[in-house]
């Protein structure tokens, strides 16, 4: 944790990237307006009350302006100060993030995995709003109320989580230039020294029953192993969510048992299957005969 204090009214503090490092600032003393750029947009926010902050993943070109005299900033860093760890020339900044290496869509038959991009933000409110009176019987976030702006909060965080590769999630799309967007999966709870995650996934109730949910799980779990390195991929599944019993059963996945109130599920929780898949393990499903 630092802090920069005393700053006068238009005092510009920043104006660099870390390669690994994250921050999160919040203005302690008075307003801000912070700059940010990921190497192709700019976006440009204000702070203005202590109890809000700002989470800046590494990647970011980070430039801080003051808006009021003895403006103070609270700083708290993931890492410790590493001089090596600063990209302070913007052109150099840039020419960084074009070489960091990005994963293309995951495709199999119909469908198409890809990172949530900012527009998706819509057409994932639709889906979730859509796919509430079943899908919400097993995951709490998805409710009739499920509007853009929810959805957009989401896109921002998984992409931070990309960045700092706490998670990967994907939305899962039709095959096509417009492609309608089918649902999500993600691998999230990463443990990199076990190198292991845990695999979510759902479906729009309008994609379900075509076995669309077994291939998305099955390229997530393809890029988990073979880019990212994984030795074991869990899943976690409700009792009595068998429609996404029969996508883990059918990608290989073998049941380790029961959790006992391993789920947040109202006020006493609910109990869980736990599955987990191995490298060797994965199976492609080639038929859409399941859920």
């Amino acid at each position: 944790m630092f802090y920069m204090y005393g700053m006068s009214r238009n005092t510009v503090r920043g104006g660099h990237a870390h390669r690994e490092c994250a921050q999160f600032l919040i203005a302690q003393e008075g307003e801000f307006e912070i700059t940010l750029h990921d190497g192709t947009s700019e976006r440009t926010l204000l702070l203005t009350q202590p109890d809000q902050g700002l989470h800046i993943p590494p990647g970011i070109w980070v430039k801080l302006r003051s808006l009021t005299d003895r403006a103070v900033v609270t700083a708290l860093a993931s890492a410790p100060y590493v001089e090596s760890d600063y990209l302070r020339d913007f052109d150099a900044f840039i020419a960084w993030r074009r070489e960091q290496p990005t994963h293309p869509p995951l495709t199999a038959q119909s469908i198409l995995l890809r990172p949530y991009e900012t527009s998706d933000a819509p057409a994932f409110s639709r889906s979730a709003i859509e796919s509430a009176p079943v899908a919400g019987r097993w995951l709490n976030w998805c409710t009739p109320d499920y509007d853009e702006a929810r959805a957009a909060r989401y896109i921002s965080d998984a992409e931070a989580d990309r960045l700092c590769k706490r998670a990967y999630s994907f939305g899962i799309f039709q095959t096509g230039a417009e492609g309608a967007h089918l649902g999500g999966v993600a691998l999230n709870r990463i443990d990199w020294s076990a190198r292991c995650a845990n695999l979510g996934y759902w479906l729009a109730t309008r994609a379900s029953g075509q076995g669309l949910g077994s291939q998305a799980a099955a390229l997530a779990c393809r890029f988990g192993f073979e880019q990212l390195g994984l030795a074991r991929i869990e899943i976690l599944i409700e009792v009595g969510n068998n429609p996404s019993r029969a996508v883990a059963l059918r990608i290989g996945a073998s049941s380790e048992g029961i959790l006992r109130r391993r789920l947040p599920r109202g006020k006493s929780g609910a109990d869980a299957e736990l599955f987990s898949l191995l490298p060797g393990e994965l199976k492609s499903p080639a038929t859409p005969t399941d859920p």
